[in-house]
């Protein structure tokens, strides 16, 4: 006689592989490639405490934005000394300034021009524009423009917009889609767009996390993935 339970086992058995080389031809398919191989950085300041560039390069991170400057004339006491270190492991760098409302536009960009030296091969500069201070008054967007003209006559390049989208679309709005943007947001699959903008540059996706060759902590970030490193240098 016939055994049908074993034919019907056979025929699952076979069904079931057919099905998985199915599924596996679709992945490897264009149009269902799977998530693509990021591009990451970090952010530093003085509170990352002391860093091993090396260890950090060999993890996997490929650019160091570092704090350089804040308001009129908060200087990062770390920014020297970590500038000069990403120069000599050969780590693509950048500098950034975090924004004080408060403060004159102008004497923020000529502080910060003052501290920093871009050379041929660095990273745009940046501007970090997220918190509003007591004590601001007069036009957020015009201020924020005037800092950003200044920084761009003397870099040669247009600096990149790092904010929130929320903090963004409350205090500024549109108008800027011509910078580059660094988003923040974190515990997301993509991030929001503040208004003025159609996609970002640069995503910051998570905040003060241990990374290896940094003593506390650091900021990760991607770049887009249809975007190379060197289209963003300094020419």
């Amino acid at each position: 006689m016939i055994d049908t339970t074993a034919l019907h086992s056979t025929g699952c058995d076979v069904l079931h592989r057919l099905l998985l080389v199915l599924v596996l031809s679709l992945l490897a398919a264009p149009g269902c490639a799977a998530e693509p191989e990021w591009t990451l950085g970090l952010d530093v300041s003085h509170h990352s405490g002391k860093i091993e560039w090396a260890v950090v390069a060999a993890s996997g991170y490929d650019f160091v934005y570092v704090k350089a400057t804040e308001g009129v004339d908060d200087a990062d006491p770390m920014f020297k000394t970590f500038w000069q270190e990403l120069k000599t492991h050969g780590i693509p760098r950048g500098a950034y300034h975090f924004y004080v409302t408060e403060d004159d536009p102008e004497e923020q960009a000529r502080f910060f021009l003052s501290r920093v030296r871009p050379e041929s091969g660095d990273l745009p500069p940046v501007v970090d524009v997220e918190l509003i201070g007591k004590g601001t008054t007069g036009d957020l967007a015009a201020d924020l423009k005037s800092f950003l003209i200044i920084v761009e006559d003397a870099f040669g390049v247009k600096p990149i917009i790092y904010t929130g989208w929320k903090f963004w679309n409350k205090h500024i709005g549109a108008g800027f889609g011509e910078y580059p943007l660094w988003v923040a947001e974190y515990d997301v699959d993509d991030p929001l767009l503040p208004k003025g903008w159609s996609h970002w540059h640069l995503w910051q996706f998570e905040g003060n996390v241990a990374v290896p060759g940094v003593e506390k902590h650091a900021d990760r970030t991607r770049v887009r993935s249809d975007i190379q490193m060197r289209e963003l240098m300094i020419p």
